[in-house]
């Protein structure tokens, strides 16, 4: 009887291992192909900005912070942004805004001369 709950502990033990191997290849997949997609830009705008608190117990510390920009084609999209930028960030001002995937990397607001 000892064995048969060894060996199901074994296979347990296996399972679990599996599980994390897989989702931690995933995950670096995931983070690779995010940091192989090239830089992207686009003209448009800052329309909203918003904060949100981690949960409790999350290894993240402090509110994130996203901006939501209305590109001149129409869609929107959401970026999450430093808490610097988000401080900074103005309204319906035209720019050109770089990114990669769902990361900032920069707006630069349009001179008016």
């Amino acid at each position: 009887m000892g064995s048969f709950f060894s060996f199901v502990a074994m296979i347990v033990f296996f399972v679990i291992l599996a599980v994390f191997i897989v989702t931690m290849v995933r995950s670096g997949a995931e983070t690779y192909h995010r940091s192989t997609v090239p830089p992207a830009n686009a003209r448009g705008k800052a329309v909203s900005k918003r904060t949100e608190t981690p949960p409790e117990h999350s290894k993240i510390s402090g509110d994130l912070h996203f901006v939501t920009f209305a590109l001149d084609d129409g869609r929107e999209i959401e970026l999450s942004v430093s808490p610097n930028e988000y401080e900074t960030m103005e309204f319906d001002v035209d720019g050109e805004l770089y990114y990669q995937e769902t990361r900032f990397l920069s707006f630069e607001p349009k001179k008016i001369l």
